[in-house]
């Protein structure tokens, strides 16, 4: 084969082989064992995605403590923690007053047993309402985000509540303000059955929150989750999923391939 076609021919190969790289951060001290595919990207957004590999994070990860869901290390990538400074949307990494989410209230089908939407973390003061986390070490690229949010650990005399979650990026490790980032959110409405209200399946915008953001190499993606109708937010789960091609670009990737062999085939009979 000619090595100048053999080349670009080799790169579409790998290009079709292509799949979402995701990483699974599960909140809270309670590992998801027996439950790592009940998820909103397991259940809800990619139904044949299989991998369960979660890394249970109450902390800050250093880089060289993480694993991507197919096992894989993720090396270089790390996670810090923080929460907000007063009342403003500066989430402050060295602050680390953090209490952990039990589910105690809300444990039943989808947030039943081990479920990653079940434990979580939230700030313990009033005056600090809001939680965040930087992931830095991630590849270039485009990013869809799930994030589940919810204070599961109130029952039927919860207060309506909203929980709002927001993505963006910086170029730099440090503090952060999510003032100005992409944002969605999960309205929670008053004096709720806590096992039946929307727990039956993983829906967006009703129990989790999708956003999407294009990194380039080097910069930092910066989450928060703030409340609003309650003073704190909470952070449960979070599914980082690198974009892949859409089943159009594969059908241009098969076409160029079989042009490129079709090349080579012309070239021998030539010779």
């Amino acid at each position: 084969m000619n090595a100048k076609l053999a080349t670009p021919l080799l790169a579409l190969g790998f290009a079709a082989c292509a799949h979402a790289q995701v990483l699974m951060l599960d909140f809270g001290s309670t590992a998801s064992t027996g439950a790592e595919t009940n998820s909103p990207y397991h259940t809800a957004a990619s139904p044949s995605f299989t991998d369960i590999k979660w890394n249970t994070v109450t902390a800050d990860v250093s880089s060289g403590g993480l694993f991507f869901s197919d096992t894989t290390a993720a090396a270089g990538v790390s996670v810090n923690m923080g929460v907000s400074t007063g009342t403003t949307t500066t989430i402050d990494l060295d602050a680390n007053t953090f209490n952990q989410l039990t589910g105690s209230a809300t444990d039943s089908l989808i947030y039943a047993g081990n479920s990653v939407g079940r434990d979580g973390m939230f700030t313990n003061t009033t005056g600090n309402p809001y939680i965040g986390v930087q992931i830095g070490g991630l590849s270039g690229g485009t990013y869809d985000i799930y994030i589940t949010a919810r204070n599961t650990n109130t029952g039927s005399g919860q207060a309506a509540y909203d929980q709002i979650a927001y993505a963006g990026k910086s170029s730099d490790l440090g503090d952060f303000s999510f003032t100005g980032y992409i944002s969605s959110t999960i309205s929670y409405a008053a004096n709720q059955n806590p096992d039946t209200y929307r727990t039956s399946a993983w829906s967006e915008g009703e129990n989790y929150v999708k956003l999407s953001i294009t990194l380039s190499d080097g910069e930092y993606l910066n989450l928060a989750v703030a409340g609003n109708g309650i003073t704190r937010g909470f952070l449960n789960s979070v599914q980082i999923v690198s974009a892949i091609p859409e089943p159009s670009t594969y059908a241009v990737i098969g076409g160029l391939a079989m042009l490129g062999f079709a090349a080579i085939r012309r070239r021998r009979r030539a010779f």
